[in-house]
């Protein structure tokens, strides 16, 4: 409505200033220039109104286009108004310039009206004259007419007509001279001039009756004003006219008015001007004002901005449904959202713990509600981050309008409280830390004055709270530290502000307690200290435990003796002593793994126990013994008196422990000791070469059946290089497939037939060098390695046992030895179906040989995994029957389908009278106990023949054959028939 009133006005003053414009300015330009001025004027004057008037047109409807607040259009009235101001100011010029050009106008008039009249009066009468004289002088014949004697006069260049010409002439170039004459009573004729000697010149000059010209400014048709004067001739009967354009009389005085007409025009272009620099100035003071306002308005913008942005706290501006107008980074730091993201969410997504809406208060509630009114202020509230963590706000809401009719929004300010949380949340957990642990926490002044204790305290000291409070530290003093001990203490507190270390102090009922404490100097805010902490443990009981813990990692729980780290320590500490001779007798107790088998490790741990007792009885009394392994003894003596006190020692150590053991209700328990003798500084020059060689020299006394010693020496050393040489190519030949099995027949004695075989694993390097098994085996079962060479022997057994029964050779089944460490492994049930798939052969066809050891120590384990894979067919034998123990009953438990008499029986067969009722003492319980026997190492025909004659129902050795490749074995079936194998009863 403003806009449209403001053009209105401005369209109807420049309607009114344009008609006054054109309707005075003509005036103007006409009274002044007359009809031949008129038209330049009035164009020029056109185009100086157009372009004053355009200028303002256009500032006025740009404002107003441009929608400009009410400031705009009161400066363009302002405008107007001075434009207005400025035109009536230059009216005054225009009429001052205007009446000066009238007056010299008409001066000027006047004084040429005169002079002309005055020429033509002057010259009117030289040519009346001239007439007259010519008209007396001509000869009556020749007379003619006054006008034609007028006409030769002006034809023949009169002189005063000329000067007339020439005067009028310089009044202006419109000036004329004429002649007029009347000839006859029916017209009148009007002579140009000289220059017009034919009749045509003439021209009617008036109308009809007319007797003369008036000497003024006459129009003629044209419609150009003139001025004009008149003189008669009378001789001719003629007046002579001299007329010049009024315009070219007043030409000197028309510069004077286009002067002032310039200037009136050149003021009110000057008004313009003013006018539009006026509006540009008072527009360019309201576009400074609006700048000025709209830069404050701007860091009034940015000043908002800046504390919305970077506010601390979280702020968003939410709708009345609680969804998201305006967010800040803070608040989307603290949720984990975008600003995009949150804008338009609702705020109950955010904080699920409210309905939807403004702090969970409904719309229509919040509307109502003036401006600044504290919707919610719950304090903590939880809230979900994107990542759906759970984060503690503390939470204002408060409604907010931009005008009082304004619906509003709501202002939300949120603050992490989770800092706080958590410092009250840890001050709780001090607080509970402080009650509730197990550590005593006393809290003094720096008098050591008591200020605060915990309930551990009280528990410690059996001091109540109430009692001690006030009281000095001192009171729990024990006694046992004296004054230096606590200068320190206060030393370390002053100058590290912490003391750690052990106190001894009294409790209430007068025991003495150890505690572990540490003494802590609390700072206030200035530096300067202000109290102590004490937090100390009861360590009395832990002490003790520690003591018993150093004494069980330096001796031995069992025995009591020095362990092997401790007896290490004295060899070595024992060799530092200046001319030391000593000798390191290293024992080992034979069969103990036996014992702790067979009557379990409660039964082995009462004779290790019996054994350094026996070790200390027999040792001199500054030995030092120690336990070095779980069988084996060390036993260091001063061999200053030569070697044989140190052999002397060593039988006495033999035989004592050679004595029967009572364990388990067994009273005949036997082991056997072998001992391995180093000297110093003869073999060795610190303690670990000294045990070294030492155990080196028992493996050369065990290799001698055991019962005895051996001294070190340097081949025992060369061999046990040889035996970790031979561990590491035992390696790369199981790598390297440098293993090959063989097979040595077992023949049925009745009649001597082939009926199986046992697999037997041969190494053979690649140097084409075959190493016995009795090199390897106890090496491999040692290190382990047992396992994949069994594995490997069970694999290539069936294999062959595969193919011969594919060529149709009668060969029932093979024997294949099963080693502790395959039986106590728990897949050899599936290795062994394993196998029995990958080759094809029945079951039956494969007997696993395990020696009655393995059996008597046997746990369930073992026993179930012996059943299983008799349930799969495998038939189990025992190696080496005879040599175990004396208890069978391992024959009731375990599904035994064949006995393998022991070489050792059959060696002195048949001179050995007992070896010989041995054997028929094992012949005749397999016989009842329905169980095949075999004797095993059958080297002659005597040997033979007894075995056959005493119902043996196998053997199996040398006299009939090595064992052979799997080529060579089955060529012993192809020559079976050649073969002239002796017959029992014939040796």
């Amino acid at each position: 409505m403003k806009r449209r009133s403001y053009i209105a006005s401005v369209t109807i003053a420049y309607a009114v200033g344009a008609l006054l414009w054109i309707y005075l300015s003509d005036r103007f330009i006409e009274s002044v220039g007359g009809s031949i001025g008129f038209g330049v004027f009035s164009t020029l004057k056109g185009f100086v109104f157009v372009a004053v008037t355009t200028a303002l047109l256009f500032f006025a409807l740009h404002t107003a286009a441009q929608g400009k607040e009410a400031a705009r259009p009161i400066l363009m009235f302002r405008g107007w108004v001075l434009f207005a101001v400025l035109t009536l100011l230059t009216l005054p010029a225009g009429l001052i310039s205007y009446s000066v050009f009238r007056s010299a106008s008409d001066t000027l008039l006047g004084e040429r009206r005169g002079q002309l009249e005055f020429m033509t009066e002057a010259v009117a009468r030289s040519i009346d004259a001239e007439v007259a004289r010519r008209m007396l002088e001509a000869t009556p014949h020749v007379a003619q007419a006054p006008q034609a004697t007028l006409l030769a006069i002006v034809t023949n260049g009169s002189a005063g007509f000329s000067r007339l010409q020439d005067f009028a002439g310089l009044m202006g170039d419109s000036a004329r001279v004429l002649i007029a004459s009347k000839t006859g009573s029916d017209g009148r004729w009007m002579i140009a001039g000289a220059q017009q000697a034919l009749p045509e010149a003439l021209v009617p000059l008036a109308a009809d009756g007319a007797d003369g010209l008036a000497a003024d400014i006459v129009s003629p048709p044209g419609g150009e004003p003139l001025l004009a004067a008149a003189a008669m001739i009378p001789a001719a009967n003629a007046v002579l006219v001299a007329t010049v354009a009024t315009a070219d009389v007043v030409d000197d005085v028309r510069g004077v008015a286009f002067l002032s007409a310039m200037t009136a025009a050149a003021c009110l272009l000057v008004a313009g001007v003013l006018t539009l620099l006026f509006i540009q100035r008072q527009r360019l003071r309201v576009a400074l004002a609006e700048a000025d306002q709209k830069a404050a308005l701007h860091a009034a913008e940015e000043r908002f901005r800046a504390t919305f942005e970077q506010a601390a706290e979280g702020i968003a501006h939410l709708d009345l449904d609680g969804r998201f107008l305006r967010v800040n980074e803070t608040l989307c730091a603290l949720l984990g959202y975008g600003r995009a993201e949150l804008l338009g969410r609702s705020y109950a997504d955010v904080r699920p713990n409210i309905r939807a809406g403004a702090g969970g208060t409904s719309r229509e509630a919040v509307a109502s509600l003036p401006s600044g009114t504290v919707v919610e202020a719950r304090g903590d509230q939880p809230h979900l981050t994107r990542a759906g963590e759970e984060i503690w706000l503390s939470c204002v809401q408060s409604i907010a309008r931009d005008t009082p009719e304004d619906a509003g929004y709501i202002i939300l300010m949120v603050s992490d409280a989770t800092a706080r949380r958590t410092a009250e949340h840890h001050l709780t957990l001090a607080q509970a830390v402080f009650t509730n642990t197990q550590e005593g926490l006393v809290v003094t002044d720096l008098a050591g004055r008591i200020t605060a204790v915990n309930p551990a305290f009280v528990a410690i000291t059996g001091h109540q709270e109430a009692e001690i409070l006030g009281q000095n530290m001192r009171f729990l003093s024990s006694g046992r530290h004296d004054r230096l001990f606590y200068q320190l203490l206060w030393t370390a507190l002053k100058d590290t502000g912490v003391w750690r270390g052990e106190i001894w102090n009294r409790r209430k009922d007068g025991t003495l307690y150890l505690q572990q404490t540490v003494i802590s100097t609390v700072y206030g805010r200035t530096g300067a200290a202000e109290s102590y902490v004490g937090a100390f443990n009861d360590i009395t009981q832990a002490r003790k435990s520690e003591i018993e813990v150093d004494r069980l990692t330096r001796y031995d729980p069992l025995t009591g003796l020095p362990n092997r780290t401790l007896t290490y320590s004295l060899i070595e500490h024992e060799l530092t002593r200046e001319g030391t001779r000593c000798a390191v007798l290293y024992i080992d107790i034979d069969h103990l793994k036996t014992i702790n088998d067979s009557l379990g490790f409660a039964a082995g741990d009462t004779v290790l126990r019996a054994a350094a007792q026996r070790i200390r009885r027999t040792a001199p009394e500054d030995a030092t013994i120690g336990r070095y392994g779980a069988d084996e003894f060390v036993v260091v003596i001063d061999a200053s008196e030569g070697p044989q006190a140190v052999v002397s020692l060593a039988v006495r150590l033999i035989e004592a422990l050679g004595e029967p053991f009572a364990a388990e209700g067994v009273s005949d328990l036997f082991v056997n000791a072998s001992i391995g003798i180093s000297l110093f500084p003869e073999d060795a020059s610190d303690a670990d070469t000294l045990l070294q060689h030492a155990h080196s020299a028992l493996f050369e006394a065990k290799s001698r059946d055991g019962r005895t010693y051996a001294f070190y020496t340097d081949a025992l050393t060369r061999d046990a290089r040889a035996r970790i040489q031979l561990v590491a190519n035992l390696r790369r030949a199981l790598t390297e497939h440098e293993f090959t099995v063989h097979y040595q027949p077992i023949v049925r004695l009745e009649d001597q037939t082939i009926v199986g075989a046992e697999a037997l694993v041969r190494w053979i390097t690649p140097e084409g060098e075959m190493i016995g098994p009795d090199r390897f085996i106890p090496v491999a079962e040692e290190t382990g390695l047992i396992v994949p060479l069994g594995d490997f022997v069970l694999a290539a057994a069936c294999t062959q046992m595969a193919r011969w029964r594919k060529a149709g050779l009668p060969c029932a089944f093979v024997a294949v030895n099963i080693s502790a460490g395959q039986l106590s492994a728990t897949d050899i049930c599936a290795k062994t179906e394993a196998a029995l798939a990958a080759s094809g052969v029945p079951a039956d066809s494969i007997e696993f040989e395990i020696t009655e050891s393995m059996l008597f120590g046997a746990d369930s384990g073992a026993e179930s995994k012996l059943k299983r894979i008799t349930e799969l067919g495998v038939r189990i034998a025992i190696d080496d029957f005879g040599t175990g123990y004396s208890s069978l009953a391992y024959l009731k438990r375990f599904p035994i389908s064949r006995l393998k008499i022991d070489k050792s029986f059959v060696d002195d067969l048949p001179l050995s009278v007992v070896d010989g009722e041995l054997v028929r003492a094992m012949i005749e319980m397999g016989r009842a106990l329905h169980i095949e026997v075999l004797a095993e190492g059958v080297e002659d025909a005597g040997q033979m023949a007894f075995l056959a004659t005493n119902c043996c129902t196998y053997g199996q050795g040398f006299f009939w054959s090595r064992p052979l490749p799997p080529e060579r074995f089955e060529a012993l079936f192809s020559n079976a028939s050649q073969i002239s194998w002796p017959r029992a009863g014939s040796a």
